[in-house]
């Protein structure tokens, strides 16, 4: 009897504890794989020893939302990078927002080409600023002109676009932005 009621309760203590042990038995490793997928694929991207640094130029949309910067986008095609955006209709006003980053990951400084404008002319004043300068690139007359810009090696700049106009716009107009390197 005393036998019965011993292997009963080893039975009920042994029994879930050995059960525990074989289900962590195949968690831990599923655990385990999970865990190191994410190091794996940042792995992927930087060169074997780790001692990779991306080397190159980088222009990046800052985004966020405005009433006038509208559909925002950038492509980088041939060579350019193309920022493109719908201006809205406006009052006679200025505005202003933060468009794209330029980073220079280069160990050297690089010089860019930089115009755009609209395809028809709206009496507005349309440039960028950088660093708290000003770079027009369409006057109000339409005539655009391109500008010259160099980043220094390691620096990120921050571009604004700014749009200056002296009399009410009542239509929409496609904005596009074209950056080159040059060499």
């Amino acid at each position: 009897m005393k036998e019965n009621k011993i292997k009963k309760t080893l039975a009920l203590v042994v029994e879930p504890i050995a059960l525990g042990l074989v289900a962590l038995l195949f968690i831990i490793p599923a655990i385990t794989v999970i865990n190191l997928q994410p190091i794996t694929k940042k792995l992927k991207d930087i060169n074997v020893l780790g001692v990779t640094n991306r080397s190159e130029l980088q222009i990046n949309i800052v985004g966020g939302s405005h009433q006038i910067f509208l559909n925002e986008k950038i492509d980088l095609a041939e060579g350019k990078y193309v920022y493109r955006t719908k201006l809205t209709k406006r009052d006679a006003d200025s505005y202003s927002k933060p468009i794209i980053e330029i980073i220079n990951n280069k160990e050297e400084s690089v010089n860019l080409d930089i115009y755009g404008g609209t395809t028809l002319p709206t009496k507005s004043d349309i440039g960028l600023i950088i660093r708290d300068q000003r770079y027009r690139l369409q006057e109000p007359n339409g005539d655009n002109s391109v500008q010259k810009i160099i980043v220094p090696a390691k620096e990120r700049y921050v571009v604004y676009l700014y749009v200056e106009s002296f009399s009410d716009v009542m239509f929409e107009e496609d904005f596009e932005l074209t950056i080159k390197e040059i060499q």
